[in-house]
């Protein structure tokens, strides 16, 4: 019989390689350009509102434009990856997103803002799913979710990198500039990308035709390894064929999956509302533009302190405990938030504690999204999760300029956006539940059976 590899089990057991962190690497700054960009709008907004003569508020639409585009964007490239591949998708989103940044420093209205917007969120949302399956599945399952929310916490570091630019290119170089800089960047990185990404590991061995590809790759994690000339590499987990939305509710995921979606949905909710209207608000109580900044700065830092934290918590208590303490964690921050006004002993702890909560929570849902579904279906999953979050998104910027334009006091709008985060501590409490009916597994990805693994040299 012809030697078989087991992709899964060839990675597991072996150290993480250069390689393996090259493709890491890769994907984070994808995901740190895709954050800059998402957050760019956030962060010029009172100076854009200003310079284009708006009303509060009028920056709505294009916020849920943008938003409604990353959704479209989620779910279109997220399932058309588990056919075609994850590079090429990846690419394509990047350059859609930087196109659309370019374009939108050239913006002159908001009608323009709405439709530059909605391209751009195309990209950005095609980015997220494919980035977040890649780095998985370059994995080794004893590390996969801290690796996962350590890429992932780029996100914040690109929007906190984007707050500081904005806060010393804003008064020097107009709104303008930032856009500018959110397009080159991402365009520049296009031919590493071309070049150095691989295609999904997991993905080629699915289908047999790809044996040579799949050969090279695992070379390239462990060059010591020697395989027989007819050598097979296999993914040994559920596999199916044919339209793939609906395998997402198939094998006991119809609940985990709906479930998912609810979680995706509250907490996405609340980090558009703080990412968009939180330097807009705290610059209403008082403070000026670049102290509003810096606030929101805070957020974003607390996020990437939160994934850390939080991703080394998961790996020793599980998701289900360490996720509801977040969530329970974030609706006390939301509210004491309201509450501290322009008062900055108070305010920035909690926007801080709200980071660590609202977005490390966030990106452990990610890192558990990645885990419940199986190879064939990983990004369809993870994009359909990203892409229902982003309802809540709208949801949470378009209500959010609502209640602003409507004259809320600012302790009534953190308290209203703090109850989501209650609403996701119950989802995780029914995720937990369902997870112990199902003998507590996680991840859709079957266990290592005894197919052989090349020996080293």
């Amino acid at each position: 019989m012809a030697q078989t590899i087991n992709i899964g089990r060839y990675i597991d057991d072996r150290p993480l390689s250069a390689f393996q962190v090259r493709v890491i690497c890769l994907c984070a700054l994808v995901i740190g350009l895709d954050g800059f960009d998402a957050q760019a709008l956030g962060f010029v907004a009172p100076a854009l509102s200003k310079d284009l003569h708006l009303a509060p508020g009028a920056l709505g639409p294009v916020f849920g434009a943008s938003l409604f585009g990353v959704m479209i964007g989620s779910l279109l490239f997220g399932a058309l990856a588990d056919y075609f591949g994850r590079k090429w998708l990846v690419i394509a989103g990047v350059i859609v997103f930087a196109l659309g940044s370019l374009a939108t420093s050239r913006a002159g209205s908001v009608p323009d803002l709405v439709v530059l917007r909605f391209l751009t969120g195309l990209g950005l949302g095609g980015v997220l799913p494919n980035a977040i399956a890649l780095t998985g599945e370059y994995s080794p399952q004893r590390r996969r979710t801290l690796l996962i929310m350590l890429m992932f916490m780029t996100v914040s570091l690109g929007s906190a990198i984007g707050g500081s630019v904005a806060a010393k290119l804003i008064s020097a170089y107009g709104w303008q500039a930032i856009f500018v800089i959110g397009g080159v960047l991402p365009l520049l990185l296009c031919p590493v990308l071309i070049v150095w990404l691989p295609e999904s590991l997991s993905l080629l061995a699915l289908d047999e035709r790809n044996n040579g590809r799949v050969r090279s790759l695992l070379g390239q994690i462990d060059p010591s390894a020697k395989f027989a000339d007819a050598a097979r590499f296999a993914v040994i987990e559920e596999s199916g064929k044919g339209f793939l939305l609906p395998q997402l509710f198939t094998n006991r995921r119809l609940v985990p999956t709906l479930l998912l979606w609810i979680m995706f949905f509250m907490n996405m909710l609340d980090i558009y509302f703080l990412n968009s209207w939180l330097p807009t608000l705290t610059h209403g109580v008082g403070l000026d533009v670049e102290a509003a900044i810096a606030v929101g700065i805070a957020f974003q830092l607390g996020g990437m302190v939160g994934t850390v934290a939080l991703g080394l918590l998961i790996e020793r208590l599980g998701f289900h405990r360490v996720l509801f303490l977040t969530y329970v964690a974030g609706f006390v921050s939301i509210v004491t938030i309201g509450f501290a006004g322009a008062v900055l002993p108070i305010l920035v702890p909690a926007v801080f504690i709200a980071g660590v909560a609202v977005i490390g929570g966030q990106i452990g849902c990610n890192a558990y999204a990645a885990r419940l579904y199986p190879t064939y279906i990983r990004a369809t999953g993870i994009g359909w999760a990203l892409g229902i979050g982003r309802f809540g998104s709208i949801l949470g910027v378009t209500v959010g300029g609502l209640m602003l334009a409507a004259h809320w006091s600012i302790p009534s709008l953190f308290q209203t956006s703090a109850v989501p985060q209650l609403c996701s501590a119950l989802v995780i409490l029914g995720l937990a539940f369902v997870g112990m009916r199902r003998g507590g597994a996680v991840s859709g990805q079957a266990q290592h059976d005894e197919l052989s693994v090349p020996e080293r040299a």
